[in-house]
């Protein structure tokens, strides 16, 4: 009982539960730090990068893909964007063409809504024309 009343197993139970404290608060840190970091693209950091291509993303050009449903790899082989009336090649470089419609580098094999056949009229009907 004098041995509880010393303290002397208080302070180790202190101890223990700041040493504890200090672990987690290192474990916390370095978590959140490790998260922070941009995941390694595996494709370097030149001009024909994931990283250089998307900073030249702005809000409204993600706006405009996420609305119309734009992917690097059309959902509709037949409707990707380089068979597409509003695809521009080469637009940005390295990137991939640029779009009339959404803004940024577009890959040639992308595809969104906004899909128009080229030297099409977009599927539209032709009118009727008057005869005589």
């Amino acid at each position: 009982m004098e041995d509880i009343k010393s303290g002397s197993k208080l302070m180790g139970r202190r101890r223990a539960l700041q040493l504890l404290g200090m672990g987690v608060t290192a474990t916390g840190f370095l978590a959140i730090e490790a998260c922070s970091k941009p995941a390694p693209s595996g494709s370097g950091s030149g001009p024909g990068s994931a990283s250089a291509c998307d900073a030249q993303i702005d809000d409204a050009a993600k706006q405009a893909r996420q609305t119309l449903q734009y992917f690097d790899k059309a959902v509709i082989p037949e409707k990707h964007c380089s068979a597409c009336a509003q695809f521009i090649p080469g637009k940005y470089g390295e990137c991939g063409g640029g779009c009339k419609v959404v803004g940024g580098p577009i890959n040639p094999n992308g595809g969104c809504l906004a899909f128009a056949p080229l030297g099409g009229d977009g599927g539209a009907a032709a009118a009727p024309t008057k005869s005589g």
